[in-house]
């Protein structure tokens, strides 16, 4: 089986949350390339670059596509490890490596005839535990906005959610303080994301204010996030009783921080150079004792099939995961979205990622 050509084509999706804040009426809308990796068995292998920090132009995305397609024609899908030591020889925007080496593991397990969680060590877990994202609260109609949201995910049987916070945390008190008072502990905050807005000891003093709330893990506890030194979440770390997080994305960052016990968990993800380097990382953490989640930037069922194959595979899924996006975007490419569960992500089966694409529905949101 060899690859014939590359086909991108960039779509967009409407969030449920506002555009500008949690009660914005006007609703955020991201932006992803669906990959379709053409071979000559007839096989398609489906990627995705989720939520893109750039702008998916038909000229953007040709001269992606122009650069990709050289290192890909021609080859077998069955050839991955070589393919990406050749794509890691270029600088990609943030996604691009994702969601090739995605539809490589798709192409692969469909010629196969096998789920990818297969082909990625067997499945060990059937479902992952996942956390809805809850965007800062900065006024109190966004108060009341999260409120809303976070009664809808009970009704629909999903109690975890991940909170960004600071951005007015006289408003943050009064979301968390509400949510306790009226759901007390049904609803487990996995995490209170502080998205590296405080230096260090301003950091020390919201992460002491806000722990008697009593989440899993404080997240990005200091300014420069995983670009800081590990000095400073070592004086973070000394100095409260919570668990601190990080992301990590890519396993220069995971060694540095592990050397320097810096850091409580791993926040990992496949974004940034794929499914091969995140599991080095999730190895990375079983060697050092760092506990491990998956992160989201929030992606559509091609993306999330990825990601749930992957921790399926995984023996070391410390905490609820991040990957939440069929269940925050309104629009969907895929025929079937993955499903959620009782506050888990289900686990597509096969073959490959499980999931197949919705041709009118892609039309519909194509850019």
């Amino acid at each position: 089986m060899k690859i014939t050509r590359l086909e991108l084509i960039p779509v967009f999706s409407t969030r449920e949350m506002g555009k500008t804040c949690p009660s914005d009426s006007e609703k955020a809308v991201s932006q992803h390339v669906i990959v379709f990796l053409h071979t000559d068995a007839d096989i398609i292998g489906l990627g995705e670059m989720s939520d893109v920090n750039f702008d998916p132009t038909p000229k953007v995305v040709g001269e992606l596509q122009a650069r990709l397609e050289p290192l890909l024609v021609g080859r077998s899908p069955f050839d991955r490890t070589a393919i990406l030591v050749d794509l890691c020889r270029q600088e990609w925007d943030h996604q691009v490596k994702c969601a090739i080496e995605i539809s490589i593991y798709d192409a692969m397990g469909k010629a196969l005839d096998l789920p990818v969680h297969q082909l990625l060590g067997g499945k060990y877990r059937d479902r992952i535990p996942f956390a809805y994202p809850l965007a800062a609260a900065r006024t109190e109609p966004d108060v009341d906005s999260n409120l809303a949201r976070v009664e809808r995910l009970l009704e629909q049987g999903h109690s975890t959610i991940r909170y960004y916070f600071g951005a007015n945390l006289d408003e943050d008190d009064r979301f968390l303080t509400e949510l306790r008072r009226r759901w007390g502990n049904d609803v487990l905050i996995n995490a209170l994301d502080m998205s590296g807005r405080f230096e260090v000891e301003e950091g020390i003093e919201v992460i002491k204010r806000f722990a008697h709330y009593e989440p899993n893990l404080f997240e990005s506890p200091v300014n420069g996030r995983h670009f800081a030194p590990p000095e400073d979440f070592l004086r973070v770390k000394g100095a409260v009783d919570v668990p601190i997080s990080e992301h990590v994305g890519s396993t220069e960052i995971g060694v540095r921080l592990a050397r320097n016990n810096a850091v409580d968990v791993f926040n990992v993800g496949v974004d940034w150079d794929g499914i091969t380097e995140c599991i080095k990382i999730f190895a990375l953490g079983e060697m050092f004792g760092i506990k491990v989640l998956h992160g989201s930037t929030v992606e559509l069922s091609i993306g999330t099939a990825a990601r749930a194959h992957l921790l399926a595979a995984m023996p070391n899924v410390d905490l609820p995961c991040y990957p939440a996006g069929p269940l925050v975007y309104q629009e969907q490419v895929v025929k079937e979205k993955v499903r959620y569960k009782d506050g888990h992500i289900v686990v597509p089966d096969g073959p490959g990622l499980g999931v197949e694409i919705d041709v009118e529905r892609l039309a519909t949101q194509r850019l």
